[in-house]
C-alpha cells in the first residue's frame, strides 16, 4: 500500500499536486476523497494486526461517506472535462470518459462486494486490495506520459495494466494455498482483463460517442 501512495504521489505530481493553485475545487474534494480511501487502506491493515478491532470498524464506517463521494466526484469531473472539451479534442476526452467511467464502475463493484462479505475476513480484505489496484493504471498511465519524450506512440494504459496484471498474477499465486478467498484475485483479474478489452473497443463505437455528446450537454 506504501507503494500505491508513492505511485499515486509521483504519477499525479505534475498534474495535480505540482499545481495546486490551478485545479478547481471539484477536482481538491475529489484528490481528497482518495487521499481519505488510500488512507484507510493503510491504517484498516495496520488496526486489524494490533487488534484494535472496534477502531478498525469505526474507521471502517467512514468508507460509506468516503467511497460514494470518491465516485460522485470522480463522474462530476468526468462531466466537466468532456463537456469544456474543444471540438478537436471531444475524441480523446470520450476516451478518457470511458476509462474514468470504468474505474469508478470496478471500484463500485471491489467496494460493494467487500461490504456484502465485511463478516468473512478473508474475502473481505482481498476485495478492498482490489479497490487499490484499480487506482494502478490511471497513476501510471500518468507517469508514463511524464516520462516519455514527448511525440512517443505507446499507450500508457498498457504500462498501467501490465503492472496490475503482474501484481495480481503475484497474489493469485501466494494465493493457492488459502483456506478462504484464493478465488477472489482470479475473479479480480478477470474483471481487468474484461475491461482491458472493452477500452480498445467501446470508445470508438456510435453508441458511446451518442453517450458523450450527452453526458457533455448534461444540464447545458
Amino acid at each position: 500500500m506504501w507503494a500505491l501512495l508513492a505511485l499515486v504521489g509521483m504519477g499525479f505530481w505534475k498534474t495535480y499536486f505540482s499545481r495546486l493553485g490551478l485545479a478547481d475545487a471539484v477536482t481538491h474534494l475529489h484528490a481528497g476523497l482518495m487521499l481519505a480511501w488510500v488512507a484507510m487502506l493503510l491504517v484498516q491493515p495496520w488496526l486489524i494486526r494490533t487488534r484494535r478491532m472496534a477502531l478498525h470498524r469505526q474507521v471502517g464506517q467512514f468508507s460509506y461517506g468516503v467511497m460514494p463521494g470518491v465516485l460522485l466526484t470522480a463522474l462530476w469531473l468526468s462531466h466537466l472535462r468532456i463537456a469544456a472539451a474543444p471540438p478537436e479534442m471531444f475524441g480523446l476526452q470520450s476516451m478518457l470518459l470511458y476509462l474514468g467511467t470504468a474505474a469508478s464502475l470496478m471500484l463500485a463493484l471491489f467496494w460493494g462486494l467487500a461490504i456484502v462479505h465485511r463478516r468473512e475476513p478473508a474475502l473481505h480484505a482481498r476485495y478492498m486490495v482490489a479497490t487499490a489496484l484499480v487506482m494502478i493504471d490511471p497513476a501510471a498511465a500518468r507517469l508514463m506520459l511524464a516520462l516519455l519524450p514527448e511525440g512517443a506512440r505507446f499507450n500508457p494504459s498498457w504500462g498501467g495494466y501490465a503492472l496490475t496484471f503482474a501484481i495480481l498474477a503475484v497474489l493469485i499465486v501466494f494465493d493457492r494455498a488459502a483456506p478462504r478467498g484464493r478465488r477472489v484475485f482470479g475473479f479480480v483479474a478477470a474483471v481487468f482483463a474484461l475491461n482491458f478489452l472493452l477500452m480498445h473497443v467501446v470508445p470508438g463505437t456510435a453508441a458511446w460517442q451518442s453517450y458523450a455528446h450527452w453526458w457533455a450537454a448534461l444540464g447545458g
